[in-house]
């Protein structure tokens, strides 16, 4: 094999570039969808606990779950091995709040648009790979 027909790799600066309208948007979802998360978390301590239904604790702890799950799987877009991954993670996460109506809805669906611009954005960093 000849080294020189070896196309160097995209920079991190310029994949950073990329990424970031996607980067931007889930981590807007996500932190939207936090607030939401905690402040409902802040409610359920401050009621009695005895008061509140079983339903409504386990939907304050599933909403703080899919909002650290969004911010895990938008840390991934900065990654360039892992940027379709954490896409599709966004995605599917962003989904599955936007059903639960987590984050106000605004979260998700900031989540959703971020995904499939990863994806598009993915799509050009192999287009880059390719060239």
């Amino acid at each position: 094999m000849n080294n020189t027909s070896m196309k160097p790799k995209i920079s991190h600066k310029k994949m950073i570039e990329i990424t970031r309208s996607a980067y931007l948007l889930g981590l807007f979802g996500g932190v939207i969808t936090l607030a939401v998360s905690l402040s409902l978390l802040m409610k359920l301590f401050n009621i009695e606990v005895l008061q509140l239904s079983l339903f409504f604790q386990v939907s304050v702890f599933v909403h703080l779950l899919i909002s650290i799950l969004m911010l895990i799987s938008v840390y991934l877009l900065r990654k360039e091995h892992h940027c379709f991954g954490g896409s599709v993670m966004l995605l599917c996460v962003s989904i599955i709040g936007l059903t639960i109506a987590s984050g106000l809805l605004i979260g998700p669906i900031l989540g959703i648009i971020g995904g499939i611009l990863g994806l598009s954005e993915h799509e050009k960093l192999i287009k880059h790979h390719l060239e």
